[in-house]
């Protein structure tokens, strides 16, 4: 759709300047030329449309925009006046291609060649023709950019959209991954210890081994709550809730605990973010174990909000926690996206935790744009185009574009009629007629009649002038095109559209217009309205997206956490208790059946070795590419991105090699879902050495596709000639097919 509207536009607007030179009188050999010159300008405009235009080689962008200028001014030398006609489309290029603040200097260059030309032309241009001329060539220049933008930043913002999510997912693994090794991994390996010692005491020392064993239970229910704290919580956080979970946690750990959060409610996502803090405090007073009391504190001072833990492991606290990649370090992050900051210090034996924000923050646009501290600038491409549209950008553009539109109108009305009177009251209807598309634009009006009356209202100031000025004017009715295609709903709108544009066209018939300018009035009142369009459309996509890459991320990283929990579940807490309960067993059993607690002993040994090789596992798992931790993630992405997905996986077992490029090889297939793909279901299947993912979101002919000639997937078809196996792509049934065989 995006593509259709560019390609549309730029069409239509070729059409006129070709209309605007036959109108000049041109013919024969010099309009044959022109064509030539026209046909070489839209040419090069369409390949500056396409996505990956910004990322050419400087010295073919280089090329192409000289080519495009001097198709663009050559014609100066045969067709007279009208030889700008089609300059507004180098000033379009001039955005699409350049990168940086040079852009805007050399599409205002592009106006002030189009003076510059018309002047040593030597001809007795009228002031206004020179003023037109260039508001004209600059404001279809800025129209060029928005509309040919549009379907650029749809593909890239789903390109965006898959690394956002994938790497909110990963970092949500890394945090777990952190989690495993520093609070459980070392309690694991403390309890197997001290229960080895146990063992080997038994039967020579009775006494010290049930001493050691008791002494291990307390470290067994520290681990459980260590453990319960990486699976737990897994929802939308709230410092309430944080703060009756603290108390629990630090009770069961035996660590004294004085609590001084009072109630109240924290604005926005500062609430959850301090809830966050306090967990993160919590987690490190669990870490180092010497801690036995811990002080935790909000205080709300006019418009600040100072949350402070503090527990008394200062000793086995490392210096500058904030600096590194830590659980402590992301929490700097957390709080500069709410306007806080993150501080520690040492006391002697106490470690303070502190973390200050304003009361009243202020969302703004790392909050729309970040998901759990993870914010999209860091990987964004530079080159992106979507990356220069943000929703301030694209409003601001859209509101020149309008009024650029609402100028062109008056300059028409005073070229074409000296009455000052009939002048001042178009031009109110000009005024009246902004007004209300920019209502409709920005979606200020919420209610269907609203919006219909701001319909009608337009309607009736494009068409009143026709009472005293007797014929129709520039562009007369193009925003009333645009609230058609805005207000009305399926085809009947494109219906209405069209039908608008007959109108224009029988107004000037009966008004007597010459043929060329009926035409130039028709075509220009449906691009008008067809742009107008696509840049209110481009307003709300950019607006929508933004808001809803967030919400996407946390979708997937909650679908992520939620699989994650009940792994560990599975593996940790399941696992303590049954250690627990063991070695309570075993306990008792020392001093009534010394042999029969030997026995507990060696299972319960050989449990903690079975964890610890589990946790490992999955601790590595978070760490690396997995194919089964892919086939969960892609589970979890494609379904927050809307997409039905089927799984259905008998491959046995892989050898870790395998195992690593399978993962790739969905990874990447998934990634070309989300980017380059409109797909509703997606299916995974797999067996006896063969993976195939399918999706229906293709527009291809049917056949096999070339695979060593496409960057990502060439490198996926490398990889697997690599260990012996081979990748095929297919396009059938409207289905794209991606099958490694191993």
């Amino acid at each position: 759709m995006a593509w259709a509207v560019t390609a549309t536009v730029a069409v239509g607007y070729a059409t006129n300047s070709l209309i605007t030179v036959v109108a000049g009188g041109l013919r024969g050999a010099g309009l044959l030329a022109f064509l030539c010159c026209l046909g070489v300008v839209v040419s090069l405009q369409l390949a500056h449309y396409s996505q990956g235009a910004l990322s050419w080689p400087g010295r073919v962008r280089f090329v192409t925009l000289l080519v495009q200028g001097l198709a663009t001014f050559a014609p100066a030398a045969w067709v007279g006046p009208q030889f700008g006609a089609a300059a507004g489309f180098l000033a379009g290029s001039m955005l699409l291609v350049i990168r940086g603040g040079a852009r805007w200097v050399l599409y205002l260059a592009v106006g002030a060649a189009v003076l510059v030309a018309a002047l040593l032309q030597g001809q007795p241009w009228e002031p206004l023709n020179l003023v037109y001329a260039v508001h004209f060539t600059l404001l279809t220049g800025l129209m060029l950019y928005a509309v040919g933008s549009l379907s650029t930043i749809a593909a890239e913002l789903r390109d965006s959209r898959s690394d956002l999510v994938r790497m909110a997912v990963v970092q949500e693994r890394l945090r777990v991954a952190r989690d495993l090794h520093d609070l459980v991994g070392h309690d694991l390996s403390a309890i197997t210890l001290r229960y080895e010692l146990a063992y080997r005491l038994l039967p020579a020392a009775p006494a010290r081994a049930s001493e050691e064993m008791r002494h291990v239970l307390d470290v067994v229910r520290q681990a459980t709550v260590g453990a319960q704290f990486v699976t737990g919580g897994y929802g939308r956080m709230s410092l309430a809730e944080e703060k009756t979970d603290a108390a629990a946690t630090l009770s069961a750990a035996q660590i004294e605990a004085g609590i001084r959060i009072p109630d109240v409610t924290l604005a926005g996502r500062l609430d959850e973010v301090m809830a966050v803090v306090l967990r993160e405090g919590i987690t490190n007073v669990l870490r180092h174990s010497k801690a036995q009391q811990c002080q935790i504190e909000l205080v709300v001072e006019g418009d600040t909000v100072r949350f402070q833990v503090a527990n008394d492991g200062a000793d086995a606290v490392p210096d500058d926690l904030t600096a590194r990649g830590d659980g402590l370090g992301n929490l700097t992050a957390r709080l500069a996206e709410v306007g806080g900051r993150l501080t520690t210090r040492s006391e002697g034996d106490w470690f303070y935790l502190t973390a200050e924000a304003p009361a009243r923050h202020q969302a703004g646009s790392s909050d729309r744009h970040s998901t759990d501290g993870f914010s999209p600038t860091g990987w964004t491409r530079e080159a992106g185009v979507a990356q220069r549209w943000g929703p301030k950008m694209a409003s601001g553009i859209v509101v020149v574009v309008l009024a650029g539109y609402a100028v062109t109108m008056l300059l028409n009305i005073v070229w074409m009629y000296s009455g000052a009177a009939g002048a001042l009251g178009a031009a109110a209807c000009v005024a009246i007629m902004l007004v209300m598309q920019l209502l409709l634009t920005f979606g200020l009006l919420r209610k269907p009649w609203m919006r219909w009356a701001a319909l009608l209202v337009e309607a009736a100031a494009a068409f009143l002038p026709l009472a005293w000025l007797h014929a129709p004017w520039g562009g007369m009715g193009g925003f009333v095109a645009a609230a058609v295609l805005l207000v009305v709903t399926g085809m009947v709108r494109w219906v209405l559209y069209a039908a608008l544009g007959g109108a224009v066209l029988t107004l000037a018939v009966l008004t007597g217009t010459s043929v060329s300018m009926g035409a130039w009035l028709t075509i220009s009142t449906l691009l008008t309205g067809l742009v107008v369009y696509g840049v209110s459309w481009l307003v709300t996509m950019v607006a929508e997206t933004h808001a809803a890459r967030s919400e996407l991320a946390h979708a997937a990283v909650e679908r992520e956490r939620l699989r994650m929990a009940r792994q560990l579940n599975d593996v940790l807490v399941d696992g303590l208790s049954q250690v627990a309960l063991k070695g309570v067993l075993a306990c008792r059993l020392l001093g009534t059946t010394p042999s029969r607690a030997h026995t507990e002993l060696e299972r319960i040994l050989e449990l903690l070795r079975r964890m610890l090789s589990d946790v490992r596992h999955v601790a590595s798992d978070y760490r690396n590419i997995s194919f089964i931790g892919e086939v969960d993630s892609a589970r979890a992405i494609l379904a927050a991105a809307g997409i039905e997905v089927t799984v259905d996986l008998r491959l046995g077992t892989l050898d870790k090699k395998t195992d690593a490029v399978l993962a790739t090889v969905l990874r990447e297939a998934v990634t070309n879902i989300l980017r380059h793909s409109t797909a509703r279901r997606c299916v995974i299947e797999g067996e006896d050495g063969r993976l195939t993912i399918r999706n229906d979101g293709v527009e291809l002919p049917p056949g096999p596709r070339p695979v060593h000639s496409q960057h990502g997937v060439g490198d996926l078809a490398r990889r697997l000639d690599g260990v012996g196996g081979r990748l095929e792509a297919l396009v059938e049934d409207g289905w794209f097919k991606v099958t490694a065989l191993l």
